[in-house]
């Protein structure tokens, strides 16, 4: 789950589709000579990017120590003056996080209430609150489950709120993150 927001810009060489997927892209860019593959982009700003033109390019890329798995999301551009951002995008991926949440709240709270059953009988022996209190750590530990997904889920509104501030790396930098399998 870690990704990088970063902007970079340049002459676009050329762009080639290398996969439709559903609602876009997958395609490779070529920025000042740097080839930047494996980016998703969504039918609107492909149509939108053009080669041979000066643009600066929003993405998120995650960052993989193995460079064959790295990818990126191309969330916006400025090119000929104007900018085009996909903030649909912005809230597809908190929203998802969120069902998430509830999904891990329900699966820790069941699979989490037998073994925590088991540990207070072992620590408390016979006790007649043994289940609402298995019940009340179960709960706490689905709750847990749930605020990790949705502080990710933050993170992500947090990083796309602003794509002005985001930092400017060059290409040929970006591209260095990328397998030459891919390339």
């Amino acid at each position: 789950m870690k990704f990088d927001c970063v902007k970079f810009s340049g002459k676009v060489d050329y762009i080639r589709s290398v996969n439709p997927i559903s609602g876009g892209h997958k395609i490779k860019v070529s920025v000042d000579g740097a080839v930047i593959p494996n980016l998703q982009v969504t039918n609107k700003l492909y149509e939108e990017l053009e080669a041979g033109e000066p643009a600066t390019l929003y993405g998120i890329f995650n960052r993989s120590k193995k460079k064959e798995k790295n990818h990126g999301v191309l969330y916006g551009l400025t090119q000929r003056g104007e900018k085009i951002f996909d903030t649909s995008q912005r809230f597809k991926v908190p929203v998802a996080l969120a069902g998430f949440a509830v999904i891990a709240f329900c699966l820790m709270f069941v699979v989490g209430w037998v073994p925590t059953l088991f540990a207070l009988g072992l620590l408390f022996g016979p006790d007649p609150d043994v289940f609402s209190n298995a019940t009340v750590l179960a709960a706490v530990e689905g709750a847990l489950a749930a605020l990790f997904f949705l502080w990710r889920a933050q993170v992500m509104l947090s990083a796309t709120a602003n794509p002005e501030a985001w930092e400017s790396i060059d290409p040929a930098t970006l591209s260095s993150r990328f397998s030459k399998f891919h390339k």
